[in-house]
């Protein structure tokens, strides 16, 4: 946030950029080095196979300038996310390293170096995943190369995903605010609490429309709002609390709402609430993973004209603009942790001393609170998913939810689940979260084509669940690969109305189940996979392609929501 106290200068643009051997250390400037866009996936702005598929070290590099203006601040380097480990370097010196490839990291540049006329900012970043990582993978060697082996359904784009900041910090700056509050029937009471060294001035709290609504001069205050305008669906009703010390000011967007799992329903502010809408990814075509404001504004327009209210953040946490969008569209967000990769689609065991064990925990653990802090502010934001179609049948299963789930509750309040491909008859840990996640593909990967078989076994599989956990279920993928502009009748694999039947015959069955609290269709739109057999150019399963243009089922999903 750049106000009076504090500077923020962006480092986005065309880097340097180099493949380098894993002991490579930036000691003097890369020597013929290729360029790079900040932020993009490096995979696709190649032409050749050697490039896209690269498993490795990459090194990024830009000299910058520092204004005589900010040399007398503190000097950080944010980095938004990148894929998937990064070691960060200012003239050759190293200043941070970071695990994990969807969640910032913020490093201080050291004091010597603010007396430099330049910096030379050089960013490691490694794609490979190991068994103890996030998410989950294997590298093995292959013709003594790196090949990278993953178990999940999307392309591992790598490089620096989000933007690059260098900002600065005044004397005794505000470190951190809490925010807790509490919604009775006409009346809001926000309590903050400030970290920090400095001088408290005061706290004001301006309405949607800009008002001052109340306001404080003493330090870790309750504010109170007399008929409180609420957040939800569709209504992006932001309260903005600002902060003031002697040094230093600050501002966090509030949305007044309540979350509650209560028997079988999901109640938002007291009500209950059916969730429409997807399972997403952040892929667009050029740009990989990167984010851009664009193509999320997109994004969200087609989820409003679509009828849709919700999302999940399938399988990682998204760009932190997507959140502040999704607060001011009023749209419901599912933020799941890059838990995915947990399974091996065969005999072999994930949770076992070489594979899934303490450190995946603790890893597991890490990124959990990391999200947790950072998304801890946005309304949309109605409850975490902890993992994705991981091996919950397994008897190590058990003890490592078990402990997670523990964790995590000691961080949020919201509603956890996790979200499942095991049947209900096998799975250890569905009795651990509040709402339970089950994804099925009746009629694609199994009894391919045979429409037939959806509502019996679709029915049972839900059911299943239900019976033997009493929890509310969220139908939270299905759907059909359909090649855009393929058009048949009768309808048959892969066109645009075998795809409106396909999710015609899901739906029915959702609305004649009471406990099901909502259907997430699988996907947004067409995304970039790994290559296979069965994937066409990535995965096609998408309402909208990957340009962001509808298929038929749009229309349709359109008209079924609408109600």
């Amino acid at each position: 946030m750049m106000n009076q106290f504090r500077t923020v200068i962006s480092l986005n643009g065309i880097w340097n950029f180099a493949f380098v051997h894993e002991e490579y250390q930036p000691t003097e400037p890369l020597k013929e080095p290729l360029l790079m866009a900040v932020p993009s996936s490096y995979n696709d702005i190649g032409v050749t196979t050697d490039f896209r598929d690269y498993v490795g070290v990459v090194a990024y590099e830009k000299i910058i300038n520092v204004p005589d203006m900010i040399k007398n601040e503190t000097i950080r380097l944010r980095i938004g996310s990148a894929s998937h480990q990064t070691r960060v370097f200012c003239n050759g010196q190293w200043i941070g390293t970071h695990k994990g490839g969807f969640l910032p990291m913020d490093f201080l540049v050291p004091e010597n170096l603010k007396l430099e006329k330049q910096i030379r900012i050089t960013i490691l970043v490694d794609n490979r995943l190991d068994f103890q990582s996030l998410p989950m993978g294997e590298i093995i060697k292959h013709n003594g190369v790196d090949k990278q082996i993953i178990n999940y359904d999307f392309y591992n784009y790598a490089g620096i995903h989000r933007d690059v900041l260098l900002y600065t910090l005044p004397i005794n700056p505000i470190e951190d605010i809490f925010v807790d509050y509490q919604i009775f029937h006409d009346r809001a009471q926000i309590q903050y609490t400030l970290q920090t060294q400095g001088v408290f001035v005061n706290a004001t709290l301006t309405d949607p429309f800009g008002q001052i609504v109340s306001e404080s001069t003493v330090l870790n205050e309750i504010l109170y709002v007399e008929n409180p305008l609420l957040w939800g669906i569709g209504k992006g009703q932001m309260y903005r609390l600002k902060i003031q010390t002697q040094t230093d000011e600050y501002t966090v967007s509030i949305g007044l709402r309540t979350v509650e799992v209560k028997e079988d329903h999901f109640l938002l502010n007291g009500e209950r609430i059916f969730l429409k809408g997807f399972g997403k990814h952040e892929d667009f075509f050029l740009s990989g993973k990167a984010n851009q404001s664009s193509v999320n504004l997109r994004d969200f327009e087609l989820m409003k004209w679509i009828n849709a209210n919700s999302f999940r953040t399938s399988h990682y946490p998204y760009a932190e603009e997507i959140y502040d969008l999704a607060d001011r569209y009023g749209v419901l967000i599912i933020d799941e942790v890059p838990a995915v990769g947990f399974n091996f689609w065969s005999s072999r065991k994930v949770y076992s001393i070489d594979v899934a064990n303490d450190l995946t925990l603790e890893e597991h653990k890490r990124e959990v609170k990391a999200l947790i802090e950072r998304d801890r502010f946005h309304p949309s934001v109605i409850m975490i998913s902890l993992a994705n179609e991981a091996n919950t049948h397994e008897e190590g299963a058990y003890p490592y939810f078990k402990s997670l789930v523990e964790y995590t509750r000691l961080l949020t309040k919201l509603p956890l689940t996790i979200v499942e491909w095991v049947g209900a008859n096998d799975n250890l840990v569905a009795s651990l979260v509040d709402v339970i996640g089950v994804n099925r593909y009746i009629g694609w990967y199994t009894d391919f084509a045979d429409l037939s078989v959806i509502s019996s076994q679709l029915k049972k599989v839900l059911t299943d669940y239900h019976d033997r956990f009493h929890k509310p279920i969220l139908l939270s993928e299905f759907g059909a690969d359909t090649i855009a502009g393929v058009h048949t009748l009768p309808s048959l694999a892969f066109s645009e109305e075998f795809q409106v039947d396909f999710i015609e015959e899901y739906t029915k069955v959702v609305s004649s189940l009471d406990f099901v609290i909502g259907e997430h269709v699988w996907n947004f739109a067409d995304f970039m996979t790994k290559q296979g057999l069965t994937r066409f150019i990535g995965n096609k399963k998408g309402v909208f392609t990957r340009e962001r243009q509808p298929k038929m089922i749009a229309h349709f999903l359109k008209k079924h929501w609408k109600v």
